[in-house]
């Protein structure tokens, strides 16, 4: 009764006195009701456009962009407004609004809220219409890892005044190059570094960029590193082009600091695109180098600073440090002190002896004493003999054959990665009592963990543990003990120019290993005899080389079990690869042609059966693969044929039909795999997943991103002729990394079962992306029109131990 006489009220005040009407109109029941139901509706779209948003952020952070100021300030507006509008609604909801024993209502209580109703209301729309973004995000140059604090960098007194005149030197304006320089190991990369870090905290500089050049110098490399450090995309293809962008965009900046670490001989500034001097006062340029005559003879460097070693105490505080506090005040104290004495106060000669003794009896230390004391001849140059002996007993305290080889193959290779060092070390045998790729991969991480752990390898600067590296001192010495003890002959191109090494037949047959890196020119001979030779590991330069192998070079060389011709100029393969002509190189057991220019892979090959791992990755030359060639290597474990690689599967090439990748389920002992398929007609039915134990399987036609990091990925683009029902769900199980394209409505709505009916315990990444109408649903009105448009990507990323335990999947990522 109480409604009905109050709705007669209002309607009188509405036809009498209008300007009142507009303030008790709030206490009609209908327009309270309908206030509080707007902003529920509201607020819910905002909601919506929330998550649409928080999602465009969080894939915008994964690829290490940063966020639009005005995307952020937004995304505050809206939770501050949302929190304001779900507390009013549970008010609201325990608010008593009716009084005299609840016969009437509370109509002070009904027109406050129906007003702060109306306000939160237009609050939210006004929020949710000012979603209007060009862009979420932007792109910025990385993040220099060698730029954060290094808590291994020992601010040495002897160092810091060094530093202090670095630094002054700095910010003179009539110096635009300076250089450090010092023997091998003393520390000079380590000053550069602390150095960076330092101008970039007291703001010297806006950017500092730390590139390292390295005695084989590479020009693209050189650029390509400083770009990336920029935030530079390169579009030129020739030297002189990037140098060009390189320039502007140097230029571009009004104070920069650019590092070049390790220079060797000179190296034009103005072929790789650095601006200095006259050509940009706001650029300097520090180098290091083991000697002065490199800076002011080379490279015309004029303000040059010496690094010289430790004093003895510093020298034996970073010794005590390394090998472990206990030495000092026992039995142990006197030799030790000694044994630092030897080291001559050369930073890396301190940390491999301290830490190769950590831990050691007393007569150890006696006798690695006496070891340092005795002469020691070396050849190299700018490298104090004392660091050779430190790293030489630093090897021989190494525990056990195994660990020292993989030292001296890492050595002298040169490689860098885990799958390398198990691609070489399986080959060569070196992993005892292991006879399977995948069981020697544990092997070689806890190989590589000790070597580390010894400070014979370092980590590697991007930090990934799939990665390390090796200090040049410790691998000049890896190479001197593998060339004196006749395990290796390596060579780089200017060495390998005119090898008389090739005439003396004596010394190459007592070789087990050949390497040669960054060869240009065909230096090789006809025929090599090398009866004992296991490894052959050739690296062509990538962007010039010409080098060819000669058609009779294998056939003296019977035993060899690695064979690794990175980057070479292949049309062909020699003809001394034909087993069935020389009845050699039956025991081949790993073959890397990755990078190279084969065009076809010879049916020989085929009768390769002890080989275990074949890499044809980055071949983009390669059409032809016969039928029957890959299902023969019975043995074979690892197979890489991806990275823009072959994909004529099935077609007709030249006459010959190539082989279809119905081949690999004949293949027993296959457990890794790496492949790509554009045309998914070649696909057979089940791919056979459940026997791999790692795999990245890329389907459709796609420029699919690739990492470093391996996992049983899938990755597939659907289209009219590839169906997820058909060719997906049988996979589900089993797999880390999933990612899916082009999905259509009823492709999600089957996923989502499927994968809940499977199960997804081991599924780590999740990605999909798809068709508009798929991921989102028809929009209902102009603002969700305007909305669906302005989405970035119609994407939606899981990562992170994804768990799909019901068919919620959907509601769960935003459908």
């Amino acid at each position: 009764m109480a409604e009905i006489i109050l709705t007669i009220v209002v309607e009188v005040v509405k036809c009498l006195a209008p300007p009142a009407y507009r303030r008790i109109c709030y206490l009609r029941k209908s327009k309270y009701t309908s206030n509080l139901q707007n902003l529920k509706t509201e607020v819910d779209n905002l909601k919506s456009e929330r998550v649409r948003t928080e999602h465009q952020v969080d894939e915008a952070k994964r690829k290490g962009e940063e966020i639009e100021e005005n995307v952020e300030n937004w995304l505050a507006r809206a939770n501050n407004v949302i929190e304001a509008a779900d507390n009013f609604t549970k008010d609201e909801a325990t608010a008593n609004k009716r009084c005299f024993k609840g016969l009437c209502p509370d109509l002070k209580t009904r027109r406050r809220l129906s007003k702060e109703a109306e306000r939160l209301k237009e609050a939210v729309v006004n929020v949710r219409d000012a979603r209007r973004f060009d862009r979420i995000s932007y792109c910025t140059a990385p993040a220099d890892i060698r730029l954060i604090s290094n808590k291994d960098y020992e601010p040495f007194e002897s160092r810091m005044f060094t530093l202090r005149n670095i630094l002054s030197a700095l910010e003179d304006p009539d110096v635009d190059m300076l250089g450090i320089y010092g023997m091998g190991g003393i520390g000079k990369t380590m000053l550069a570094e602390e150095i960076a870090r330092k101008v970039k905290s007291d703001k010297l500089f806006d950017l500092v960029v730390f590139v390292e050049v390295s005695q084989n110098q590479d020009i693209r490399k050189i650029q390509g590193e400083i770009a990336d450090k920029l935030g530079l995309k390169f579009h030129e293809e020739s030297e002189s082009g990037r140098a060009n962008s390189l320039f502007k965009r140097i230029k571009a900046e009004k104070k920069i600091l650019i590092i070049l670490d390790n220079i060797w001989e000179n190296l034009n500034l103005r072929v790789v695109g650095i601006p200095h001097g006259d050509g940009h006062k706001g650029c300097k340029v520090l180098l290091t180098a083991r000697s002065l005559d490199v800076l002011s003879g080379k490279m015309d460097s004029r303000s040059n600073f010496s690094i010289g070693v430790l004093n003895e105490e510093e020298a034996w505080n970073l010794f005590k440090k390394m090998a472990g506090d206990y030495i000092e005040g026992s039995e142990f104290q006197s030799v030790a002190r000694d044994v630092a004495k030897e080291c001559a106060g050369l930073p890396v000669s301190i940390v491999t002896i301290a830490r190769a003794l950590r831990n050691k009896r007393l007569f150890e230390w006696k006798d690695a004493l006496e070891q340092l004391r005795r002469p020691y001849a070396t050849n190299f140059k700018d490298i104090q003999p004392t660091a050779c002996k430190a790293i030489e007993l630093s090897y021989n305290k190494l525990a056990g054959e195994e660990l020292k080889n993989i030292f001296l193959l890492i050595g002298y290779t040169a490689i860098s990665s885990i799958d390398a060092l198990l691609m070489c070390g399986m080959g060569l045998g070196l992993f005892q009592g292991v006879n399977k790729m995948e069981v020697a991969r544990a092997r070689v991480r806890t190989l590589v963990h000790k070597l580390k752990a010894s400070c014979m390898l370092l980590d590697h600067i991007s930090k990934s543990e799939e990665f390390f590296s090796m200090h040049d001192v410790v691998r000049d010495v890896a190479i001197s003990i593998a060339s004196t003890e006749k395990i290796a002959l390596t060579a780089t191109n200017e060495q390998v120019d005119g090898f008389r090494v090739w005439s003396d037949e004596s010394a190459v047959k007592r070789y087990t290993s050949i390497v040669l890196q960054d060869i240009k020119t065909n230096v090789l001979p006809e025929v090599v005899e090398c009866p004992q030779l296991k490894l052959l590991f050739i690296c062509a330069d990538k962007e010039s080389s010409s080098l060819t192998i000669p058609n009779n070079f294998f056939k003296g060389m019977i035993q060899v079990r690695v064979i690794n011709l990175t980057y070479m100029n292949l049309l062909s393969l020699p003809s001394s690869l034909d087993i069935s002509v020389i009845g050699g190189l039956k025991k081949l057991e790993i073959l890397c042609l990755r990078g190279s220019d084969i065009k076809q892979l010879p049916t020989e090959v085929g009768q390769l059966t002890w080989l275990t791992l074949l890499d044809l990755r980055e071949c983009r030359k390669l059409e032809v693969i016969p039928p029957n060639v890959l299902s023969n290597l019975s043995h074979l474990e690892e197979l890489y044929i991806s990275c823009r690689s072959f994909q004529k599967w099935e077609v007709e090439v030249e006459g010959v039909k190539n082989a279809g990748v119905e081949e690999l389920k004949h293949l027993p002992n296959l457990t890794s795999l790496e492949l790509d398929i554009h045309d998914v007609n070649t696909l057979p039915r089940g791919l056979f997943l459940e026997k791999l134990e790692k795999y990245r399987i890329r389907i459709g036609d796609w420029y699919w991103e690739s990492t470093n990091i391996w996992r049983r990925e899938f990755r597939l683009r659907l289209n009219n002729k590839i169906c997820l029902k058909d060719w997906l769900i049988v996979q589900l199980q089993g797999i880390e990394d999933l990612e899916l394209r082009e999905l259509q409505e009823q492709d999600v709505n089957y996923f989502a079962n499927e994968l809940a009916k499977v199960g997804s315990s081991e599924l780590k990444f999740l990605r999909i992306h798809g068709c508009s109408d798929a991921l989102n649903p028809p929009a209902e009105s102009k603002r969700q029109e305007e909305s669906a448009n302005d989405m970035q990507s119609n994407e939606i990323i899981l990562e992170d131990n994804v768990n799909i335990s019901n068919t919620l999947f959907i509601e769960k990522v935003g459908y």
